[in-house]
């Protein structure tokens, strides 16, 4: 596997201190848009049962506000008519311009309230206003608080009338979107690196602007250069040393390295989800079949013909796809499970590490198999439910709580705590660290990787981890960390960090009020910015990219893996 102890040497060690100390936080911005156009709304009723003046008009780009254009909404007149607008997801929004008809009847909008939620139903809500003014012919609503955050706007009537709208504006930040995995996120949300679903970029950044194009920055030969120039791109995936880029037809545009699948995406659509291993990408259609590109070795080339399949996993140099019928087919690296699949149907997920997979059967006993010393041998036993993993070992959870773990010995392989009660459990590179209902945790694996040195009390509600160190946080929002002193192994005092991001050698910690606390590697990015608002933070292996509401990134960390963010002019 691509680990941090491997990579951190080819950096310099003048050149990282040198960078640091002459480089600025840099900072992108993006521009407010209309958040509500073309998205879908609804409304208490419909005057007519045809198409004509539905909720839609209000969010089609036309303000004239005319009867007979169909240019506007029109509901029955009713008690507290209303329409809203779900904005597909949570957004920054800083203004709502209402747009009233013009030909007539402006006044039926002189009593209504402005509302926004992140429910449908607007049980609660972030921010309602009560209007007794009518717009004429607009009223333009600049919120108390720049970056309200909400998913749907409704404007309802406070009194027994029609509700007829021109068009409904709702100005914000469309927030950067960056590709499916991080370095971070896969070290942190998918129960082991290799769990996730893509080799996170170890060394370039990319994003996806409101209109579907793309800003990369970081090494040029991962893909901190070259980027389509094109938009309407909706997810971009990686593997270490690449990108590939997803649009609404289903076409892909690779770029970055092209031993890592930067060229070779294939030119037809209807492509739904990429995967990837460290050097290989794998696109699945809409019917189920797959096309795979990048080192051969890795998984590039091998990839069943046929389709029906469904999901694809990976470890660093194989894949693994799972068919409707439960059955799997693997291609790829012959010790990295590439080879030796479980032959049946009825499978349902794939566990992995760098080196293995491994499945539950129905009856909650585990077949594995790739490299024997490093997962490919799986325990005996039944009654496991979720199977945990590291760079070269295994842990799975039984029903009452018990661990057992197997793969590399000096990984986690063996010396599982034997008692039961673990809900969760976390990793680094090469140890466990178990977290139980009580909150109280048990670590084991490599001395210098987090196995000793986990705090004896107990309250703690979630691990992180970095490559050689962990991190768990109490509810209060304090911090304790243990591993590698000099990779995160040492914590920050206070409380009121509510999530911590990780590269592979730091940590970095989010408070209450969006300022953010970074410790561990003091060459490659434990110096955070100054200042507060940051709402989430992406990273590489080596450098961090922290978003605020406003949809402005500031980057640091190595200069040469994102460290530095593109301004205007790039």
């Amino acid at each position: 596997m691509y680990t941090s102890s491997y990579f951190s040497k080819v950096f310099n060690r003048v050149l990282l201190v040198t960078a640091l100390l002459t480089a600025l936080f840099t900072t992108v911005h993006a521009a407010d848009i209309n958040l509500a156009l073309g998205k879908h709304a609804t409304q208490s009723s419909n005057y007519y049962e045809t198409v004509r003046y539905h909720a839609p008009k209000a969010v089609n780009g036309d303000t004239k506000g005319v009867w007979y254009t169909n240019s506007i909404t029109h509901t029955k007149k009713e008690q507290g008519a209303w329409w809203q607008v779900d904005l597909g997801g949570k957004k920054n929004i800083n203004q709502i311009i209402i747009h009233n008809r013009t030909d007539c009847c402006a006044d039926r909008l002189s009593n209504y309230q402005v509302s926004i939620s992140n429910k449908a139903d607007f049980s609660t809500h972030t921010y309602q206003q009560d209007f007794h003014v009518m717009p004429s012919p607009k009223k333009t609503i600049t919120l108390d608080a720049p970056g309200k955050q909400g998913r749907y706007v409704r404007i309802q009537l406070l009194d027994k009338n029609y509700l007829s709208l021109a068009e409904v504006q709702v100005m914000g930040v469309d927030l950067l979107r960056f590709p499916e995995v991080d370095y971070s996120s896969a070290q942190n949300d998918f129960g082991g690196f290799s769990n996730a679903s893509n080799f996170p970029n170890y060394k370039a950044f990319a994003t996806l602007q409101a209109d579907g194009s793309i800003t990369a920055w970081g090494n040029s030969g991962s893909g901190g250069k070259g980027a389509p120039t094109d938009s309407g791109y909706t997810k971009i995936y990686s593997t270490y040393a690449a990108f590939a880029a997803l649009k609404a037809d289903g076409s892909i545009k690779a770029w970055g390295s092209s031993d890592h699948g930067g060229k070779g995406a294939p030119t037809d659509s209807g492509y739904t989800k990429i995967y990837s291993t460290g050097a290989a990408f794998a696109a699945l259609k809409a019917d189920g079949s797959i096309v795979a590109w990048g080192r051969p070795y890795n998984g590039g080339k091998g990839a069943p013909s046929g389709s029906g399949y469904t999901k694809i996993y990976s470890t660093t140099n194989a894949f693994a796809a799972l068919k409707a019928d439960g059955s799997i087919v693997a291609w790829g690296g012959p010790y990295n499970g590439g080879k030796g699949v479980p032959s049946g149907t009825g499978y349902t997920k794939i566990y992995s590490n760098a080196y293995a997979f491994a499945v539950i059967e129905t009856d909650g006993s585990i077949t594995a198999w790739g490299s024997p010393d490093k997962g490919g041998t799986a325990p005996s036993g039944t009654g496991y439910t979720k199977i945990y993993s590291n760079t070269q070992a295994f842990a799975a959870l039984k029903t009452d709580g018990s661990i057992t773990a197997w793969g590399n010995l000096g990984y986690g392989g063996t010396d599982a705590p034997s008692d039961s009660g673990y809900t969760k459990i976390y990793s680094t590179d090469r140890a466990f660290a178990a977290l139980k209902t009580d909150g109280s945790i048990t670590a084991w694996g490599e001395l210098y990787y987090g196995s000793t040195g986990a705090p004896s009390d107990s309250g703690y509600t979630k691990i992180y981890s970095a490559a050689n160190a962990f991190a768990a946080i109490k509810a209060d929002g304090s911090i304790v960390a243990w591993g590698d002193t000099h990779a995160g192994g040492t914590a920050p005092s206070g409380s009121d960090y509510t999530k911590i991001y990780s590269t592979a050698n730091v940590f970095a910690a989010i408070k209450t009020d969006g300022s953010i606390v970074a410790w561990g590697n003091t060459h490659i990015g434990s110096t955070a910015p100054s200042g507060s608002g940051y709402t989430k933070i992406y990273s590489t292996a080596y450098a961090f990219a922290a978003i605020k509401a406003d949809g402005s990134i500031v980057a640091w960390g190595n200069t040469h893996s994102g460290g530095t963010a593109p301004t205007a002019s790039d």
